[in-house]
């Protein structure tokens, strides 16, 4: 094998290298505005939940009352929490998803400059 191919092999796997490495960076850097940015509408919501729960409870309320006015309040946060977790999680396994693509994409290209020299 020549010089010249090693080295043409080498760049055009460091060329996917750093196209995976871009792609991956970017899903992740969404994953995580995304994240902060609905841990902030969550955060709001809890916070407006939590404004209703004080104007409909009253301290002559019996305590179970008190108790299920404030599980109807915070139920919706729970539910949305669930649902970002969610989404949170299918951005990651999106970006494993793609490093395997990549990684597959390397040592095909590995393999095809092998077997051409």
């Amino acid at each position: 094998m020549s010089i010249d191919k090693v080295i043409e092999r080498n760049q055009a796997v460091g060329l996917l290298a750093w196209q995976c490495m871009l792609r991956a960076s970017g899903l992740m850097s969404l994953g995580a505005i995304s994240s902060a940015r609905k841990a902030l509408d969550t955060y709001l919501l809890c916070l407006q939940h939590g404004a209703v729960y004080a104007e409909q409870a009253r301290l002559t309320d019996p305590p179970e009352k008190l108790v299920v006015v404030y599980v109807d309040a915070l139920s919706d946060c729970v539910e949305k929490s669930w649902q970002d977790f969610r989404n949170s999680l299918q951005i990651l396994l999106l970006t494993q998803d793609e490093v395997l693509i990549w990684v597959a994409r390397i040592d095909r290209t590995l393999a095809e400059r092998g077997r051409k020299q």
